[in-house]
């Protein structure tokens, strides 16, 4: 199996599992809100900052899958999403924490492509 595939393959993963929790994290935001532990405006902050990274997230995503093509290794995979994270930072407003996130599972990612090997 190619290696850069895999990494790709799990990578995605890994960011679309890390969408899903941010979505469970709005869920939970309600029921804090509905049980009094949030005020509105916490509940609708804590919203809107996990709306934003689940976007950034997805949108990570299909940018990944647009260059899955143009990496001959996973050296190469990685630098080529690591590039990715300054622009859209600056350029779409991603939320900072999403380059910190973005490392995780890079790191998380390679090993279990180790583990594999």
């Amino acid at each position: 199996m190619n290696p850069v595939r895999t990494f790709f393959g799990i990578l995605k993963l890994e960011l679309q599992d890390a969408a899903d929790d941010a979505a469970g994290m709005i869920e939970a935001a309600g029921m804090k809100l509905a049980d009094g532990t949030y005020t509105e405006y916490v509940q609708r902050e804590n919203t809107a900052l996990y709306r934003s990274e689940i976007d950034a997230l997805h949108d990570l995503v299909k940018e990944i899958s647009e260059r899955e093509t143009q990496a001959h290794t996973v050296e190469d995979a990685i630098d080529a999403v690591r590039r990715i994270i300054p622009e859209k930072v600056d350029d779409w407003n991603y939320p900072a924490l999403v380059g910190d996130l973005l490392d995780r599972k890079i790191a998380k990612a390679r090993k279990y492509l180790e583990m594999g090997t």
